[in-house]
């Protein structure tokens, strides 16, 4: 037998735990500190050499510069740290990476083993970006067979592993160092399904850390000392606070089990004056607790929404299940349990649960065979356990069974290869519990029930004899089924849609429900939004996905990424309104592929939906406008309120004054953000997922009030509108005026119909009479060669741009229009991509209507 991938990894935000599952055994590795879980941490030394761990903790005051931590937060976005030491820089995959090596390492150094195999956690708010990127950073540290398995799940698992875990309700609550993730799990008939699912990226025990440094230790620092100025000196206040979270850290956990400790804040440093910076101050238990309260509501309030997704009150679950080293705080597990009415349990270790979980789960996966290259690769994929070969000569039974059951009895199948002359085969367990005596081959096959332990796994040995009595020596010798938990196929926590065109403006059609089990696939027929012409080669279709909830605002969800047919690969035109279908696949690790077949064309189209690094999001240049975006929301804000004051409806009022304060938070975090001159990827993406959510919010606020926004196609088409008639009326033809007005009719006819077909080409109508009128003028020829003249015009051949600018000087001076249009076009070419224009698949216009 091949065996199983047999071990878990808990990739955290904070710490990180590998354990192995060896029959009903469970495995924690200890790290060379003799710790069971590891600080995600990462040094990197001036020589290079890389430290992982608690010693690279334990530099953080020292050295921080040369430290990286809390890199799980930044997967899946444009995030780095550089290492100035060493003059590297890394990105949150190459960290997470290291991480997942340093685990490796635990293992054999501990085992001897080389792990190439392992089931990996992620949390269940995580994105199909995100997911995309913990794989790759496994890949890079040598896991050529890696299954993601979300947290929350993987608890359930841990927990589900122990007697009396059939027929009930449970609430996981993991909060984490940097995420938060809840699920709402039933156990009937022995099968584990999710029923309702929440999370948050942004919400862990980081946040109560940096909360608690920069309210109870920085404010009083900051009103004796002269500390380092965020906007003047960002690293010496980022270095400053990150001493200041430190000790937060250490204040929290004794405050967990005290009501009040003495806090020494010393080995700050020198403040601008030269004076040391040093404090000593009191903070209680009620202090923490009123300092984190707001972040302690936003977690319980999501558990209160995963109950009402699953449609049951707290009172009915049997227990909530905490997962975490934060929940070790009193104040988390009496708000939970007055405020959910359940019982809390926290019995089994919550640093260690989910890679304990992890290991279960990996112990009923298949490994896959070693593939074998034929050239040498940087990562060489193997196995853990090499794939067992029957000697020459010998028999091979192939076994198929259920790695993991939830009755006692479980059905087990096999085929004879090479039969040496055997009849018959025995399968007995190991300690006498039970024997199936010997049987009788029919046609080389076989298949019976086998009688499992409860809440155990009970290992089989395989036996074989031919027809003189002689046992005769098969592989396998053996198998292994756990009785348990079957675990339900894992929801989907985000709706995927394909963004479609519509009124001029864009929505999603939603492809995959959240909580859809994966993995999934569906097809769905679209209508081309536009010709595809092989004589236009800029010509193209869009397929553009994203992810998150609100279907009518997609800017206001997540981006995954596009799939682009462009006329260079279609066999001839696509006329528009042709039929599209798309295929969309969603693997149990979420990642995702797409093709598309065009019946005209009776064609194909075959994609890897996840594109390069480089087109995700760069959080700290969105950041920067959020402060503009905060007065914009409040204004909405106001109209939505006065609108429900006249309505009087107090659910409504409710989630006004709650998105105020929301707002207000936002505030104070995008200011602070847009003070600081370098802040971390972190900090930046906070601000503009909160300002995402925010928007969100608005936006169904807006809906429920029967306020609208201004509509972002509306202004655009105006725009289109407006432009064409300067231009028209003061350059256009008489035909041409006659044409901008036949427009503006058909226009208004289109509105009045609500016709999004009729509204859009009318738009694109407007941009290309506007676009034809100027070009036939000979003045705007001359204006775009003059722009092209500067001393700082970039060409991507400095040599071959000269000789065109040459050339064009000549046609401006004999007056030679056709030649200088012929420069134009040349010189165009030769400009090289602005960042826009290398990130246009995002940028693009969906190429799909609905059919």
């Amino acid at each position: 037998m091949a065996g199983t991938v047999a071990y878990g990894i808990d990739l955290g935000t904070t710490n990180s735990c590998i354990a192995r599952a060896d029959g009903e055994a469970i495995r924690v590795y200890q790290n060379n500190d003799q710790m069971s879980v590891t600080p995600s941490v990462v040094r990197l030394l001036k020589n290079g050499r890389v430290v992982v761990g608690k010693r690279a903790y334990n530099a953080i005051a020292d050295d921080s510069e040369n430290i990286a931590q809390e890199f799980k937060r930044w997967m899946g976005q444009k995030g780095d740290k550089t290492f100035p030491a060493a003059g590297k820089t890394l990105t949150a995959e190459q960290l997470s990476a290291e991480v997942l090596k340093a685990l490796k390492e635990d293992v054999r150094r501990a085992d001897g083993a080389d792990i190439r195999a392992a089931v990996v956690t992620v949390p269940a708010a995580f994105g199909a970006l995100q997911c995309d990127a913990t794989g790759r950073a496994c890949a890079a540290a040598g896991l050529a067979q890696a299954p993601l398995l979300q947290e929350p799940i993987a608890a359930a698992i841990a927990y589900g592993v122990a007697p009396g875990a059939r027929d009930q309700r449970w609430m996981i609550f993991d909060l984490g160092g940097g995420t938060l993730d809840i699920a709402v799990v039933s156990t009937k008939d022995g099968r584990l399904t999710v029923l309702e699912h929440r999370g948050d990226n942004l919400l862990g025990g980081k946040d109560i850390d940096r909360r608690l440094a920069e309210h109870r230790f920085l404010e009083p620092l900051a009103r004796t000392f002269a500390l380092p100025d965020p906007a003047k000196d960002p690293a010496g206040h980022q270095r400053l606070l990150r001493r200041l979270v430190l000790k937060a850290e250490e204040t929290k956990i004794d405050l967990s089990t005290q009501e009040q400790v003495l806090v020494s804040l010393v080995d700050l440093g020198d403040d601008a004056d030269g004076a040391p910076i040093e404090l000593e101050l009191t903070v209680t238990r009620a202090e923490l607790e009123r300092e984190v309260e707001p972040l302690v509501d936003r977690a319980v309030r999501l558990a209160e929404e995963a109950l009402e997704g699953a449609r049951i009150r707290g009172r009915d679950l049997d227990r909530v299940l905490l997962v975490g080293g934060p929940t070790q705080m009193p104040l988390i597990r009496s708000a939970l349990a007055g405020r959910l009415e359940a019982r809390i349990d926290h019995s089994l270790d919550p640093m260690t649960v989910v890679a304990r979980g992890a290991a279960v789960y990996a112990g009923g996966i298949e490994l896959e065979p070693a593939k074998v290259s034929p050239a040498p690769a940087a990562v060489a994929p193997a196995s853990p356990v090499p794939a067992a070969e029957a000697p020459p000569g010998k028999p091979k039974v192939v076994l198929a069974f259920d790695p993991v059951s939830a009755k006692t009895s479980a059905p087990v199948a096999g085929r004879l290869e090479g039969d040496a002359g055997i009849t018959e085969l025995k399968l007995d367990a190991e300690g006498g519990y039970w024997s199936s005596g010997w049987f009788a081959l029919s046609a080389g096959t076989f298949e019976l029930p086998v009688m499992l332990q409860e809440g155990k796994t009970t290992r089989f040995f395989l036996y074989a004899r031919d027809a003189a009595g002689t046992l005769v020596d098969v592989e396998p010798g053996e198998l292994s089924i756990r009785h348990g938990l079957v675990i339900s196929a894992p929801p989907l926590p985000h709706t995927i849609g394909v963004e479609v065109s519509k009124r001029g403006g864009k929505e999603l059609d939603p492809v995959f429900k959240r909580g859809t089990p994966l993995p999934a696939e569906r097809t769905i027929r679209y209508r081309a939004d536009r010709t595809v012409k092989p004589s236009d080669p800029e010509s193209a279709l869009a397929i553009k996905l994203w992810e998150g909830e609100d279907l009518r605002e997609p800017e206001a969800n997540v981006w995954v990424g596009n799939v682009k047919i462009a006329a260079a690969d279609c066999r001839r035109a696509v006329p528009e309104g042709s039929e599209v279908e798309v295929t969309i696949k969603i693997d149990a690790s979420r990642l995702i592929t797409i093709e598309a077949f065009i019946p005209h064309l009776n064609q194909h189209f075959s994609n890897k939906l996840y594109v390069a690094q480089e087109e995700e999001k760069d959080y700290a240049e969105l950041s920067s406008a959020v402060v503009d975006q905060v007065g914009e929301y409040r204004e909405r804000l106001s109209r939505v309120e006065q609108t429900q004051a006249q309505a009087g409806d107090e659910k409504q009022a409710e989630e006004v004054e709650r998105l105020k304060r929301e707002l207000d938070e936002l505030d104070h975090e995008a200011t602070r953000t847009s003070a600081t001159s370098n802040p971390d990827p972190d900090q930046s993406r906070r601000v503009v997922e909160s300002a995402r959510n925010v928007q969100s919010k608005l936006n169904q606020l807006e809906r429920g009030a029967g306020v609208g926004a201004p509509s972002v196609a509306m202004e655009a088409i105006a725009a289109s509108r407006k432009m064409a008639r300067e231009v028209v009326e003061r350059f256009g033809s008489s035909l041409e005026k006659k044409e901008l007005q036949m427009l503006e009719k058909q226009l208004e006819r289109g509105l009045d119909k609500a016709d999004e077909r009729a509204i859009q080409r009318v738009q694109e109508a407007f941009d290309a009479l506007r676009f034809r009128v100027l070009l036939a003028q000979d003045w705007y020829w001359r204006e775009l060669f003059e722009s092209m003249r500067g001393p700082d015009q970039a060409w991507q051949s400095k040599e071959a741009a000269e000789k065109l600018l040459a050339r064009g000087q000549e046609a401006v001076s004999s007056g030679d229009g056709k030649d200088l249009r012929e420069v134009v076009r040349e010189l165009w070419k030769l400009q090289p991509k602005t960042k826009e224009e290398e990130g246009q698949e995002r940028a693009m216009r969906s190429g799909l209507r609905r059919f």
